[in-house]
């Protein structure tokens, strides 16, 4: 669980991530270890991830969310609430999916517009890719605060903030464990059980059989 950051700020260029400080002020250990963190991160071109997720309000959801992302940038996500309701996937890649549900299936270049249409909620499926790795998504402006250790402790991009409240080891580098999303509208609370299929490195622990709800 993280307690404290050191209030390091960065921004984020197009295309890359660039830390600012003033004339005088001196690098400190934590940028060094964002910009080793973030090279590592970047390698990472595919994985599986077994995840909780819920987001309040009252067309909100909550159930479990698996997404496959592979080297050539195509991913399928599923999610399923409790007992199977409210089961989807989406499977595509950055600029075309097909999503699939009880309301049907449809091919569209906007997953997020239609999951908002159809189902009155909606994930941030452009960006959680990467926020998932904590790492900010390419193309689009930033701003990130570092911890102590170089991780990402809350970022905010295109109109979301994220949190991260606590890594795991996973791969050649800590992964998010528990991280939530926020818009004036939404807030989504994310936590991942289980990291497979990185490049170099083994599955995460087995969770256990019980998880606790997500509060």
């Amino acid at each position: 669980m993280r307690f404290a950051w050191t209030g390091v700020v960065a921004a984020s260029l197009l295309g890359g991530c660039a830390l600012f400080r003033g004339p005088d002020m001196p690098q400190q250990p934590s940028e060094g270890r964002w910009l080793e963190r973030k090279a590592a991160l970047e390698r990472i071109d595919r994985f599986s991830l077994q995840a909780r997720v819920a987001s309040n309000g009252s067309l909100g959801m909550k159930g479990e969310l698996r997404w496959q992302q592979n080297p050539d940038g195509s991913f399928d996500l599923r999610f399923a609430g409790p007992f199977g309701v409210g089961a989807l996937s989406i499977a595509g890649n950055p600029s075309l999916v097909e999503v699939r549900s009880r309301e049907g299936s449809q091919v569209t270049a906007d997953p997020e517009g239609w999951l908002q249409r159809k189902l009155g909620w909606t994930l941030p499926i452009g960006g959680l890719r990467y926020w998932a790795l904590g790492l900010p998504a390419p193309g689009s402006p930033a701003t990130i605060e570092l911890d102590a250790e170089g991780e990402i402790a809350a970022l905010e991009q295109d109109g979301w903030r994220l949190e991260y409240d606590e890594y795991q080891p996973a791969g050649p580098v800590s992964l998010p464990r528990r991280f939530q999303l926020a818009k004036p509208e939404v807030t989504i609370k994310l936590v991942a059980d289980r990291w497979e299929g990185l490049p170099g490195a083994d599955a995460t622990p087995e969770a256990p059989a019980i998880q606790p709800a997500i509060q």
